[in-house]
């Protein structure tokens, strides 16, 4: 695992063994997976068989005191390749954040760890070939100010590094700052103007640095059965000795729930962004688990581009039935590397329905189609199911069982493969 992980991990240790670490949420779990795959490297020509065995510890960790906030979660796991088509290898993911008060109502301090795997390639699928780890690791202070009973002043000072395992490109040593003007009407909504700064410099001389200028206004309001927050303003590129650029910035989320059961929730945004900047944005969100496998993630592209992302999540929670329903919509146009821009259109699906009480069906499935826009014609489409069966033999121990198609058919010959995989987990969880 990568050291700045490390140093996070260590810092929520030293936190858990304080006074307050009573209050704290600890769960894991250990998994031992075996998976056999007709096409393991994802070849339309050169299929290659393997089975895998994968050891594997889950965990998240969960507190909620008055001067530590704390949530992370992740796994690592052991892949052992039977038939040597692959070096056997170590991976591991991880989504860390902790927030210190340290001088309460004035001044916090925020540390965040993100560690994920990604493909090298994007035109490639995710195979063992084509994965790579990416860390990006943030912390600094938050101060406050009270300016009367309903104005306040927030002001954010960070320091980013980001590192990947192969794509150089993507290193990087980031600063910025954000200061936000926040009005309250009532104790429902808020109203903030806000002005951010941010300056990105990459270790390799391909990839031109660059500084970004953001100013914008927010409301968020809440109410009884969800949310809503938009943000509108503008957004200036400047990038050393090369032309800058400006765009308008547009986000907006909003969130419903009509009843326990059903919630919707809808995010969409316009901006100047890169996907180390994206999946800080994807992983940090609290309620997303680490980044399935069935999502097509993707964060291996270097530079800046012209972001637009349209995303809607539906979810459902019954008393035998658990249902998830996510399409997606991103345009990535990039400023130095034309070669990557793209449209990407995606839905997403996973249900789990309860035939007993120790005998759970699940489904996961995926359909994306990504168009490239430059350099020829491409276009590839994703088509990902996976249908399984989980059993709970007793408290601690369960077992689960799946079969999986991945297939992509594409504009081109190259990227063409099938695969079908068998999968068989014992589990023991906490």
């Amino acid at each position: 695992m990568h050291r700045r992980t490390k140093v996070l991990s260590a810092a929520i240790i030293a936190t858990l063994s304080c006074g307050s670490a009573h209050a704290a949420e600890i769960n894991y779990q250990f998994e031992l997976q075996g998976l056999h795959s007709n096409n393991l490297n994802l070849s339309e020509d050169n299929q290659a068989p393997e089975t895998v065995v994968m050891p594997r510890l889950r965990f998240d960790v969960k507190q909620e005191g008055s001067a530590i906030r704390l949530q992370a979660h992740g796994k690592i796991e052991r892949l052992h390749y039977l038939k040597g088509t692959f070096p056997d290898e170590t991976r591991g993911e991880f989504a860390g954040q902790l927030n210190w008060s340290v001088l309460p109502g004035r001044m916090n301090f925020v540390a965040e760890d993100y560690y994920s795997i990604e493909p090298i390639s994007i035109r490639d699928g995710r195979y063992p070939g084509n994965l790579q780890q990416i860390n990006v690791f943030l912390a600094g202070p938050t101060f406050f100010a009270r300016m009367g009973d309903v104005t306040r002043l927030q002001v954010d000072l960070r320091g980013a590094d980001s590192n990947a395992e192969v794509t150089t490109g993507l290193d990087s040593r980031r600063v910025s700052a954000a200061a936000a003007l926040q009005r309250e009407f009532s104790s429902t909504s808020r109203a903030s103007l806000n002005l951010e700064g941010s300056k990105a410099k990459f270790d390799v001389p391909t990839v031109v640095d660059y500084t970004l200028k953001e100013g914008f206004v927010r409301y968020e309001h809440s109410f009884s059965e969800g949310l809503y927050e938009f943000d509108l303003g503008h957004s200036r590129l400047d990038r050393d000795q090369a032309p800058d650029s400006s765009i308008t910035v547009a986000r907006a989320t909003v969130q419903w729930q009509p009843d326990p059961r059903n919630r919707l929730r809808l995010r969409a945004r316009q901006e100047f962004t890169d996907d180390i900047e994206d999946l800080v944005v994807r992983m940090s969100d609290p309620e997303e688990v680490l980044i399935p496998d069935l999502a097509d993630s993707a964060a291996t592209s270097p530079g800046v581009y012209r972001g637009r992302f349209v995303e809607l999540d539906y979810r459902y929670s019954g008393d035998r039935l658990v249902l998830r329903l996510r399409p997606r919509y991103a345009r990535k146009l990039f400023i130095d590397f034309p070669q990557n821009d793209r449209v990407e259109h995606g839905v997403f699906l996973s249900a789990e329905y309860q035939l007993r009480p120790r005998l759970t069906v699940f489904l996961q499935g995926l359909e994306d189609k990504r168009e490239f826009l430059t350099q020829g014609i491409r276009v590839d489409r994703d088509h990902i199911l996976g249908l399984g069966v989980n059993y709970q033999m007793t408290r601690h121990w369960s077992w689960e069982a799946e079969v999986d198609r991945n297939v992509r058919d594409s504009t081109l010959s190259d990227p063409r493969y099938r695969e079908n995989a068998v999968q068989f987990t014992i589990i023991w969880k906490r």
